[in-house]
Parts: C-alpha cells; sequence; structure tokens
C-alpha cells in the first residue's frame, strides 16, 4: 500500500507546498523536520495518508508539535509507528465539544461513551492524539473526529479537512 505525505504552511492567505521528504520517527524528530523547512516559528502542516487506512496530521508552532491520526491501531503496522506510538487513544481524551470533560456537560457523551472511546454515538474510536489540533484554523474537533471514525477513504478525508482550511487545491496539485 502506498502513502501519499503534504507538507504545507500558510502563506499570506492561502497555503503553500513545503518540499521535504518526511521520515519515520518521534513527534519531536519530524517536529524539528518541519520547523527546519520553514525556518522560523511558522505553522507547518504535515498531511499523511496510507491508502485506504487511514490519514494523520502533525502539526508544528513553534516548539509546539501535535499530532492526530484516523485510526492508530492500523498506522501502528506503518513505516511511521513510531510517530504515533506515544499518542493517547481516543479512550482517554475527552470527546470533542465536550466542554471541560466533565460527566455533568449537558450535551456530552455519558461516561459509557466516553469511557468506550465512542464519538457521539458514531461507534468505537480507534483515532489517537489531540482532534483539537486544526481547531483554531477551522477545522473543529467533531469534524476531524468525525471522518476518523465514520471510515471515509483517507484522500477523501483529508480533502474535507482541506476544504475547510484552505488548502484542497494545494493538496489536489501535490497528488
Amino acid at each position: 500500500m502506498a502513502y501519499f505525505t503534504a507538507v504545507l504552511t500558510p502563506d499570506g492567505d492561502g497555503w503553500r507546498s513545503v518540499d521535504v521528504d518526511l521520515e519515520a520517527g518521534s513527534p519531536e524528530e519530524l517536529g524539528d523536520v518541519l520547523r527546519g523547512a520553514v525556518g522560523d516559528d511558522a505553522a507547518v502542516l504535515a498531511v499523511l495518508e496510507r491508502e485506504d487506512e487511514w490519514f494523520a496530521f502533525v502539526r508544528t508552532d513553534g516548539d509546539d508539535t501535535r499530532v492526530f491520526v484516523s485510526d492508530a491501531v492500523a498506522a501502528a503496522d506503518s513505516s511511521y509507528a513510531e510517530l504515533f506510538a506515544e499518542l493517547p487513544p481516543a479512550a482517554e481524551v475527552p470527546p470533542p465539544g465536550d466542554g471541560d470533560g466533565g460527566a455533568d456537560d449537558e450535551d456530552g457523551p455519558d461516561d459509557d461513551e466516553r469511557s468506550s472511546g465512542a464519538v457521539q454515538g458514531l461507534g468505537e474510536a480507534v483515532w489517537a492524539g489531540d482532534p483539537e489540533l486544526l481547531a483554531d484554523l477551522g477545522c473543529p474537533a467533531t469534524t476531524i473526529t468525525r471522518l476518523a471514525v465514520s471510515g471515509p477513504d483517507p484522500s477523501t478525508a483529508t480533502v474535507e479537512v482541506g476544504e475547510l482550511l484552505g488548502f484542497a487545491e494545494v493538496l489536489e496539485a501535490l497528488r
């Protein structure tokens, strides 16, 4: 199965691709590579897809590196496994939109859903990492987890995120 990777950075009112060879490694190692590609503290976003299996985003802002993967189980058998090895599974992350994660949030899932990793009634979640990593750019955590749980083709999922954030055309041009 093939991988697709793209590295993007905001450029004025849009996004541009950055030519970087993404090597497997820890989030910190990949973050260093991404930061080095733009030469400053600009935001950098890596998009990774494993054909028919999973998608992932790695974002750096300054010293901060955050990762999200749609299927941690499948990704654990990939050449990028080290990148996802230390991520908290969905069952340990409060569901998106659940306020502070407390059991008394009116609109949040009940304790059984939270402990099983189910996300807003969509079924068992196998995603891992930080579902909020793109929220400030315009892709809410609920969207990224819905795409992970509902299981569209990874390229369809990354294009949907790209449409929300404004990089879909750049992503498609790189394919």
